[in-house]
């Protein structure tokens, strides 16, 4: 279980997919559900998806993604 990347996330938070898998989500997406076990993300123009928290090293705050791309591009 990833208990410090579990810890950062909140509801309404807004995420993007960082990951090498199948599953791309085509845009960003927010945090509707958070339990012990699990945390849900809608995503823009799609259903809501559930991730256990082994998962979660994939989610990243979307702010925080714009940031350091911002940085990099200046």
């Amino acid at each position: 279980m990833n208990t410090a990347v579990a810890r950062r996330l909140a509801l309404g938070d807004r995420v993007v997919w960082i990951g090498k898998d199948d599953y791309q989500p085509s845009g960003p997406g927010m945090i509707t559900r958070i339990t012990a076990h699990q945390v849900e993300v809608r995503w823009e123009d799609e259903t809501a998806r559930r991730y256990r928290r082994t998962q979660l090293h994939n989610l990243r705050h979307r702010k925080l993604v714009c940031e350091l791309h911002e940085a990099r591009g200046a």
